[in-house]
Parts: C-alpha cells; sequence; structure tokens
C-alpha cells in the first residue's frame, strides 16, 4: 500500500503547491519575507493544533512519546526550515531583479535534474528509467514555461541557485524523515522559517500596513495552512517511502497544476505549446512511476 500512498500524497502536495501561485499573485503587495513571516506561522500554529489528534490515533497502537520533539525532528525540522528560507529568498530576488515568471518556473524546476545528481554523490542509486524521466520533465517544462529565447542572465542565476537550494531541501527531507514523525519535524521546519522571515522582514521591509495585511489574509491562509502546513508535510511524510528523484519528478508537477490553476481562477490562455509541455511532463511522471521489469516480467508469462 505504501508503495502506492507515497506517490498519491506527492501529487496531492503538487496541486496545492501549484494552485498557490494564484494566492502568491493576490498576496504580491505584501513584501517577500513578511509573506514568508506570516505563511510559517500559520502552518507552525496548524501543526501544533493536529499533532495532539494524530498522538490520540496513534496511542492504541504504540509506545507513548518520551519527548515532544526528538533530536531528529528537531534538527531535520531546523535543517529545512533555513534551507525554505535561503530557497525563496534566492527565487524573489530573482524575479524582482528582472526574470520572468514562466523563466523562473523553468529554472526552479531543473531540480528534478539535480536531486539525482546530488543523491548519486550519496550513494543514492538511480535507474536509467527515472534518469529518462527527468530528461522528458525537463523538456516539458521548457515547452511549459518558455516563451522565447532562452539565455541565461545574472538574475537567472539566482534562480538557478534556488533549483539547487530546493533540490537540497528535498535531499534533507530524504536524509531525515525516516527517522521523524512527518509532522513534528514539519512543524519545527515552519517555527525555524518564521523566525528567520519575521527577523529579515524586520530589519530588511519593515513592518507592513495593517490595511494590506488584512486584504491580503484570505491568501495568507491558503499559503500557510494549505500550501505550507499540509502540502509540505506530505511531502516528508510520501518521501519517508520514496526515491528521492521520483518524488522530485511529481512535485515538480506544481508548475503544471499552476499553469491550471491560472487558467481557472485568473482567466490565463494556455497556448498550444504549454498544453503540449502539460502532456510531457505528465508522461515523464507516468514513466517514473511504472515497473517496466514488472511489466516485462508479466509479458513473458502471458506468452
Amino acid at each position: 500500500m505504501k508503495k502506492y500512498l507515497s506517490p498519491i500524497l506527492c501529487l496531492f502536495a503538487a496541486m496545492i503547491w501549484g494552485f498557490a501561485f494564484t494566492a502568491q499573485k493576490e498576496s504580491a503587495a505584501l513584501s517577500a519575507f513578511t509573506v514568508g513571516a506570516v505563511r510559517n506561522i500559520f502552518a507552525c500554529l496548524f501543526l501544533l493544533c493536529i499533532i495532539p489528534v494524530f498522538d490520540k490515533l496513534k496511542a492504541k497502537n504504540s509506545e507513548k512519546r518520551k519527548s515532544f520533539f526528538t533530536k531528529y525532528e528537531l534538527i531535520g525540522g531546523a535543517i529545512c526550515g533555513i534551507i525554505l528560507t535561503v530557497a525563496s529568498a534566492f527565487q524573489q530576488t530573482g524575479l524582482g531583479e528582472g526574470t520572468d515568471a514562466g523563466k523562473a518556473a523553468f529554472i526552479t524546476a531543473l531540480y528534478v535534474v539535480i536531486v539525482p545528481i546530488i543523491s548519486s554523490l550519496f550513494g543514492k542509486r538511480t535507474s536509467l528509467q527515472v534518469w529518462l524521466s527527468v530528461a522528458l520533465a525537463a523538456v516539458g517544462f521548457y515547452l511549459l514555461c518558455i516563451k522565447g529565447d532562452f539565455t541565461l542572465a545574472p538574475s537567472d542565476a539566482l534562480v538557478l541557485v534556488c533549483a539547487l537550494i530546493f533540490a537540497l531541501h528535498i535531499i534533507a527531507i530524504d536524509r531525515f524523515s525516516p527517522l521523524s514523525d512527518g509532522i513534528r519535524m514539519s512543524c519545527v521546519q515552519f517555527g525555524v522559517g518564521f523566525i528567520l522571515n519575521s527577523a529579515l522582514a524586520l530589519i530588511i521591509e519593515g513592518v507592513p500596513e495593517s490595511a494590506v495585511l488584512s486584504e491580503a489574509l484570505p491568501s495568507l491562509l491558503y499559503l500557510g495552512i494549505f500550501s505550507s502546513g499540509i502540502a509540505y508535510t506530505l511531502q516528508i511524510v510520501a518521501q519517508k517511502d520514496t526515491h528521492p528523484t521520483a518524488a522530485s519528478i511529481i512535485l515538480s508537477l506544481e508548475s503544471v497544476f499552476g499553469v491550471i490553476g491560472g487558467a481557472i481562477f485568473l482567466g490565463e490562455a494556455m497556448s498550444p505549446r504549454e498544453y503540449l509541455g502539460c502532456a510531457v511532463v505528465l508522461a515523464a511522471v507516468l514513466l517514473s512511476q511504472i515497473d517496466v521489469k514488472a511489466l516485462l516480467k508479466s509479458a513473458r508469462k502471458s506468452k
């Protein structure tokens, strides 16, 4: 069951993140670190509320925990919180310096290529089938996100650093999630993210106007509870039983759902090229999940 549940959880996370692009646009009047601070505290409080509920559900079948947070949850959550904060800062700076949204989406999605490279350095083997899926996904994102010629400007390099850091986030989760309770680790992640974003917001951006904050509140609630609290927790839980490269391919579907969300909620039209890009990315995801060896074995038996 875990074999099928983990990809489904990654898919739900990607869907929530994709539709979050709409909420991000609607909260664009607020500065980046302010948005980060608010969404992180909403996520942290939400998870603190549901941890006791899940504890009660688990209590009948497991021993009582000796501490509220284990050292692996604290260390893993802190590392992931720092990584997320830094990645978001590079991405937002790149966008502010001139990289357009579509180009940024493509460059960020390149973490599907970076993850297997980093994983191999840590002894994680990646099959030829998954490497083909990675290459196919990269082509799909190019069709989906790049409208004109592709050149790398200085601002694009900042977004490329963001993609590298997001890849490190996936690797960090792969390292710590098997040793942790996913909800608790995620809660620590957002607690650390709130502290870092709040400090940077106060130092760099100052206190936001209450009227602007109030107007963006519905979007911030979605970003905090759903995009952060639920989606990132689903990612941590799912990666306990999923190869990091396979997980990154499914999670990268957020760009596809982002285009779909823009079409549904913001009235943004999709071109035939973008539809083709969506189809290619979907094909890459399916290829990464198909057990080719089992299918070939079954085909031989049926002959």
